[in-house]
Parts: structure tokens; C-alpha cells; sequence
């Protein structure tokens, strides 16, 4: 009897267990809109996924450019230029992406809009979520 109570007992807990995750359930995975590059590199880069849209920032004063490189998963590519001098507000640079894809980016310095790629960041990769 004592076993069988046991069983009931430890049963029942378990199942209220698993009926308490599936009710809270899991945060959403889209909630991330701003996907930045990481904050020791020459150039700070971002992607915000609501809106579509790039900043770039020019954080060392060299008399160069910053420069978002990006390339998306379906083909797409460009560049982001901050030419308005060091530690000055970024410069944002508006796209419209396919949502539900993914794209790359990096920055980097240059001595003019075509000049060397100089001091390349990290790569990032994000989501296109339109949210």
C-alpha cells in the first residue's frame, strides 16, 4: 500500500511538473533586434533588425573612414560609411532585407572610401527578423 502511494504520490508531482513548463512555455527567440560588434574595435558597428538599418562609428582620430561591411545569405551586399570623423554620433544607413534570413558584417578603417581595409573587427552574424 505504502509503495503504491509512493508511485501515485511521485507521479503526480511529476506530471504537474511537466504541466507547469508546458503553461509558462519559453521566452521568444526574436526578441534580439541589435546585434553589435564588439566594443574594442576601432569602428563599432550595429544591426537593428526592426527597421533595417546599420550604424557605424568612427572611434579613433586617424583622419580615416569607418566602414560596416555586409553581406547577406541570399546574396546582397554593401557598405556602411562613417565619414564624419572620430567620436562623433554614428552614422545610420537604412536597407530594406528579406526577413527570415541571416547576414554577416564587420568594419573596418580605410584612408578614403576606397582605400585598404584596415584593423578589422570581429564577424558578426544576425538575424533578419523585421521585429
Amino acid at each position: 500500500m505504502r509503495a503504491t502511494r509512493r508511485i501515485i504520490t511521485a507521479s503526480t508531482t511529476a506530471a504537474a511538473s511537466v504541466a507547469a513548463l508546458l503553461a509558462i512555455g519559453t521566452p521568444a527567440h526574436a526578441a534580439t533586434t541589435k546585434f553589435c560588434g564588439p566594443p574594442y574595435a576601432f569602428a563599432l558597428g550595429c544591426f537593428y533588425s526592426t527597421g533595417d538599418y546599420f550604424t557605424v562609428q568612427d572611434m579613433r582620430v586617424d583622419g580615416k573612414r569607418a566602414v560596416l561591411k555586409w553581406t547577406t545569405d541570399y546574396g546582397r551586399s554593401g557598405e556602411c560609411h562613417d565619414a564624419n570623423g572620430a567620436n562623433n554620433p554614428p552614422t545610420k544607413c537604412d536597407y530594406d532585407f528579406t526577413e527570415g534570413h541571416t547576414l554577416m558584417f564587420t568594419t573596418v578603417v580605410r584612408n578614403g572610401a576606397n582605400g585598404a581595409d584596415e584593423f578589422e573587427s570581429d564577424l558578426m552574424t544576425a538575424w533578419i527578423s523585421g521585429r
